[in-house]
């Protein structure tokens, strides 16, 4: 394994619970989740024109996007659930809590992915030690939410 694109994805997670504070708070600021939510994504969309306009210099062909299968533009919907979650749960169970469930959920169905190989990605069997790691994040789970109850 490359430990250098281990530590990139550890920084980019770094990003998760600072993005899910600053949505959580601009929920707050707006009438309903689904606004902050669409303002976080015109942020993206802002962010992602420029990387393209001024660092890869090309768009995607209208063309190309018309060729594309109907469910990989689902990623986009599951991004605004996932941010409306965010937003609307962070400041309700806070932001420990919110990540720590947010992961469990994510490596549960990461792991189901991986058995079956599914969406073109490797198929990696579900094995010990990989339902072991599950358990112990579902015990970290649940140590971060008691922690929350008990101050």
């Amino acid at each position: 394994m490359q430990y250098g694109l281990l530590l990139l994805a550890i920084a980019a997670g770094f990003m998760l619970p600072i993005q899910g504070a600053l949505n959580a708070r601009l929920g707050g600021l707006m009438e309903h989740p689904m606004q902050a939510t669409l303002i976080s994504y015109i942020g993206g969309l802002i962010a992602c024109l420029l990387v393209l306009f001024f660092v890869q210099r090309s768009v995607p062909e209208i063309r190309k996007l018309t060729e594309i299968n109907w469910y990989l533009y689902c990623g986009g919907f599951l991004g605004a659930v996932f941010v409306s979650s965010m937003l609307y749960l962070m400041p309700k169970i806070g932001i420990a809590n919110m990540l720590a469930a947010a992961i469990v959920g994510q490596l549960i169905m990461s792991t189901v992915l991986d058995h079956f190989g599914a969406l073109g990605n490797p198929q990696i069997p579900v094995n010990s030690s990989r339902i072991i790691g599950i358990v112990l994040l579902l015990l970290g789970l649940y140590f971060i939410q008691r922690s929350r109850s008990v101050i």
